[in-house]
């Protein structure tokens, strides 16, 4: 615990399986009991969720499979393959509609965001690309947005003006404007 290998676990649905995994990696590694894989589990788990886990009737058990199923109920979701949705990315673009973007740290931050979740939508097919494309240019305020068109018509001289500027473009052009 505490060095950089160790397990982590940061209380929520989306990394309990990693979490898990990763425990169960070193417990294979160092052919760890299922009673040792529970506490260690325990032991690299925040205070506050070890506390709970500690709870469990399973935690004493000797099998490390049905206390892995009982933690799991403590966290719906954690298995879902719908850790993101269209409300997710919605609500990330309506807060960053409001923010006003200086630097390219600010853009990188913001587009790790949005890619992690758009890209989640698309491989689920929940989001068409030309949606991620729209979505990602409409973030950007007006006047902003009006310079990032300029700059693409500039740039991009053989781009047919219905089509719409791929995100990546897009992502290039306010780079080099920030």
């Amino acid at each position: 615990q505490g060095t950089d290998a160790a397990p982590k676990f940061d209380s929520t649905p989306a990394c309990l399986i990693p979490f898990i995994e990763d425990v169960d990696a070193i417990s294979d590694h160092v052919m760890l009991t299922n009673k040792q894989q529970i506490k260690a589990a325990l032991r690299y788990a925040p205070i506050e969720e070890a506390e709970t886990w500690e709870m469990l009737e399973e935690a004493t058990l000797p099998d490390w499979k049905k206390f892995v199923a009982a933690v799991k109920l403590l966290y719906p979701g954690c298995e879902s393959d719908r850790h993101f949705t269209h409300t997710n990315l919605k609500n990330l673009c309506t807060e960053q509609v409001h923010v006003l973007m200086t630097l390219q740290e600010e853009l990188g931050q913001y587009y790790c965001k949005f890619f992690k979740i758009s890209r989640h939508l698309i491989m689920k097919k929940k989001l068409a690309e030309l949606e991620q494309d729209h979505l990602f240019l409409d973030r950007f305020h007006a006047t902003a947005k009006t310079t990032i068109m300029w700059w693409l018509e500039i740039k991009l001289t053989d781009h047919h003006p219905d089509n719409s500027y791929d995100i990546t473009d897009i992502y290039n052009a306010v780079v080099f404007l920030l």
